[in-house]
C-alpha cells in the first residue's frame, strides 16, 4: 500500500511538473505573457470595414501592439477571432497579454470619437474635416451630400442649402461610422436644434429654418462683435421685408471665393452668381458659412429699430456705425473708406 501511494505520488508530481511546463511554454506565452512593446500610455488601433485577420497581425504588429505574432495568431484561433473580425478603433493598454487584447478587438467596444466641425465654407471643406477623422474619404462623404434623400426621404434642401442640416459642435463617432449613418446623426442633431420654439420664432419671421440658417451665415462674416448681431440681423431683416436688396458684401467674397479679401471693391459687385446679394434680389441659394449658433439666435431673436443700413467704424474695434436713411450710411460709408485708404487697404 505505501508502495502503491508513493509510485502514486510520484506520478502526480511528474504530471504536475510536465503541466506546469506546458503552461509555461505553451499556455502563458499564447494566453498570458505581455505581448507589447510600447511604453505605459495606451495605444490606439484602427481595423478598417474590410480588413482581414492577417491585417489585422500586421496592423498590430506596426503599431508595435505585438511582438509574437505566432503567439496572437494561436490565441485568436483558439478563440475564433480570426473568423470574426470587428471593424472599429479600439483603445489597447500597454500590459495586456493576449488574451485580453483578443477578447476586446473581438467584443467591438470602440473608443468613440470626437468630431468637431465649425468655421466652414464649402460642402468639400466639411467632407475633408469630417473625414480626417472617421473611415470614410471625404469623396465618399460628398457623393452622400448629393443624395440627401438616401437617409432622409422628407429632407427638405437643395445641393446648394444641404450646409444648413449642420450645426458647429462636437459630435462623438466611433471612427468606422458610414456616410449615411453621419448624414443621419446629423440629421438628428438638426431636428432636436428646430424645436417647437425655434421653429415658431422663424414663422413669425416669414423664415424657414433654412433662410434663417443662410441669413445667420451672413450675419456671422459681418461681425465678430457678437452684441452687434441681433442688431445687424434686424437690418436685414428690415431690407427682406422693405423689398430692398441685402447688399452685403461677404456674399460678395463668398461669389469671387476670395477669403482673404479686405475691401470689396465697385467692380467686385458685378460678379454674376446667385450668391452676389448687390446683382440678386432677396437672400442667396445657401449659406455662405456655417454660423455659430449665436448668428442663429440673433436671427430668431433679431433686434427691433429702424435701421436699413451699417458700415464698419473707421477703428480696429469691429464694431459698425448703423444708419436709417442713405444719406447718414453714405457719410459713415466715405470715413470708412477714407480709413482704409489710410491703413494702405486696397484690395
Amino acid at each position: 500500500m505505501a508502495k502503491w501511494l508513493k509510485v502514486t505520488l510520484i506520478t502526480v508530481a511528474v504530471i504536475g511538473v510536465l503541466a506546469a511546463i506546458f503552461a509555461y511554454v505553451f499556455v502563458y506565452p499564447i494566453f498570458l505573457k505581455p505581448n507589447g512593446s510600447w511604453g505605459q500610455d495606451p495605444v490606439f488601433v484602427e481595423i478598417g470595414s474590410n480588413d482581414t485577420f492577417d491585417q489585422v497581425v500586421t496592423a498590430l504588429l506596426q503599431g508595435s501592439l505585438i511582438r509574437n505574432a505566432q503567439h496572437f495568431t494561436h490565441c485568436a484561433k483558439l478563440l475564433k477571432y480570426d473568423t470574426n473580425v470587428k471593424a472599429g478603433r479600439y483603445k489597447v493598454q500597454a500590459h495586456w497579454n493576449n488574451l485580453e487584447l483578443v477578447r476586446h478587438l473581438r467584443s467591438g467596444q470602440q473608443e468613440p470619437i470626437k468630431v468637431t466641425i465649425n468655421n466652414l465654407r464649402l460642402l468639400p471643406e466639411l467632407a475633408g474635416k469630417v473625414s480626417a477623422y472617421l473611415e470614410f474619404d471625404s469623396l465618399q462623404l460628398l457623393d452622400a451630400l448629393t443624395r440627401p434623400q438616401q437617409y432622409d426621404p422628407d429632407f427638405p434642401y437643395s445641393h446648394d442649402s444641404i450646409m444648413c442640416l449642420f450645426l458647429p459642435n462636437s459630435y462623438e463617432f466611433y471612427w468606422n461610422t458610414t456616410p449615411t449613418k453621419f448624414l443621419e446623426r446629423m440629421g438628428t442633431e438638426y431636428k432636436r436644434f428646430w424645436s417647437e420654439d425655434r421653429l415658431a420664432k422663424a414663422n413669425k419671421l416669414g423664415l424657414t429654418p433654412a433662410q434663417v440658417y443662410i441669413l445667420a451665415s451672413i450675419v456671422e462674416k459681418e461681425t465678430l462683435v457678437k452684441d452687434e448681431k441681433p442688431t445687424i440681423a434686424g437690418v436685414y431683416l428690415n431690407r427682406i421685408n422693405s423689398g430692398i436688396l441685402l447688399q452685403a458684401d461677404p456674399t460678395v467674397v463668398f461669389a469671387l471665393q476670395a477669403w482673404q479679401k479686405e475691401r470689396v471693391l465697385l467692380r467686385d459687385l458685378t460678379v454674376d452668381s446667385p450668391y452676389n446679394t448687390y446683382m440678386y434680389a432677396g437672400l442667396p441659394p445657401g449659406p455662405i458659412c456655417m454660423p455659430e449658433l449665436n448668428s442663429i439666435e440673433a436671427v430668431l431673436n433679431p433686434e427691433s429699430h429702424d435701421y436699413l443700413y451699417f458700415c464698419a467704424k473707421p477703428d480696429l474695434s469691429g464694431r459698425h456705425a448703423f444708419a436709417k436713411t442713405l444719406a447718414a450710411h453714405n457719410a459713415n460709408a466715405r470715413k470708412f473708406q477714407s480709413w482704409l485708404n489710410q491703413q494702405n487697404i486696397y484690395k
